[in-house]
């Protein structure tokens, strides 16, 4: 007789367990497969750490949300809402350095907080008592005042006073003091903080947070879909010099930025860049052409200037490959061919 039973287990919230990563992991490749940008609104303290946890393979899972952002091709937001936080392994995992060329982070103003260590935990390892100590005689008046009163002190009882003293003002003092700390610490978990260590692209006021990502995912499309293009213009051939995304993407910058009346500083404008591609969509296609050309002129070259037999059997299959094409061409197209050639080698 087979019986059964109801097992509830309690997990903490805002933590990821084993079988919390995995779905995780596998909600991404999820939208991978489909091809999808994707918007993650974090609210994570990190990774379970307790024993049972860690035998049922916690940071294998964890390591597959890692996997799953590596191999993503379409835009992804990472958004800490208000109120929320990222800490621990959580903040691992969700780094857009994973995959710079697609991850972006952003925070909520104000509220969102981010960091490996919270506030707590940062000040009992960076603020120890001894620490604190060392603050309260550095910047409290009395004392101050009771130090110098004990360095002057002759007798043996009143140094004994005085340092009876000290230790209750030590005491009294100790509790607002760890609080500061504390306080101090969660000052480089803000938004502000994380903006200028540059985990972070900019806070994002939460009453506009729709319009500016919406704002963002078009331009962001429009963005990789044209930069694919200026990695396939640049990859003829073997691919002598080939682009990454991120490096498609500066050269798109530099085209921005040399267009008249545009500026660095409006390339963050979303609306500015989609206005530019859609008015100077001819200019754009012109230097995808330009770009090919040159791709295969960067390849020419280098198969004819490599020395040794290298030069020889490249110079060779040029020519050859030459005669074959014109061969194929219709009377004018050679004329025009003939041309080009005489004006390129000074014939």
């Amino acid at each position: 007789q087979v019986l059964w039973s109801e097992a509830v287990t309690q997990e903490a919230g805002c933590v990821w367990f084993p079988n919390s990563a995995y779905k995780t992991a596998q909600a991404i490749n999820d939208f991978r497969t489909e091809d999808l940008p994707l918007m993650i609104f974090a609210n994570w303290r990190g990774f379970s750490g307790g024993q049972r946890d860690m035998f049922d393979e916690v940071l294998k899972y964890g390591s597959l949300i890692v996997d799953a952002f590596v191999a993503y091709e379409q835009p992804v937001f990472v958004f800490i809402p208000p109120f929320a936080e990222i800490r621990g392994g959580a903040w691992v995992v969700l780094d857009a350095s994973i995959n710079a060329s697609v991850m972006e982070m952003y925070a909520s103003s104000g509220s969102a907080r981010g960091g490996v260590l919270e506030a707590n935990g940062a000040a009992s390892v960076k603020y120890r008592s001894k620490d604190l100590l060392s603050t309260m005689h550095r910047l409290d008046g009395t004392l101050r005042s009771l130090d110098a009163k004990l360095s002057e002190s002759a007798s043996d009882d009143e140094k004994v006073a005085i340092k009876q003293s000290i230790k209750e003002r030590e005491q009294s003092l100790l509790p607002v003091y760890e609080q500061i700390a504390v306080q101090f610490c969660e000052l480089h978990d803000t938004p502000g903080r994380m903006k200028a260590v540059g985990v972070i692209e900019k806070s994002v006021e939460w009453k506009n947070a729709r319009t500016f990502f919406f704002w963002r995912l078009r331009r962001k499309l429009a963005e990789f879909d044209f930069r694919k293009k200026i990695q396939e213009a640049s990859t003829i051939g073997r691919g002598i010099q080939t682009l990454t995304a991120i490096g498609a993407s500066a050269m798109m910058k530099e085209w921005f930025i040399g267009t008249p009346g545009m500026s660095e500083s409006m390339w963050d404008d979303d609306k500015a860049v989609l206005s530019w591609m859609a008015q100077s969509n001819n200019v754009l296609e012109g230097k995808l052409l330009d770009l090919n050309k040159q791709s295969v002129v960067q390849e020419v070259f280098q198969a004819m200037t490599a020395g040794g037999n290298t030069a020889v059997i490249g110079t060779a299959g040029i020519v050859e490959g030459i005669g074959q094409a014109y061969q194929t061409m219709s009377m004018d197209d050679k004329e025009k061919f003939k041309n080009m050639l005489k004006d390129a080698i000074d014939l």
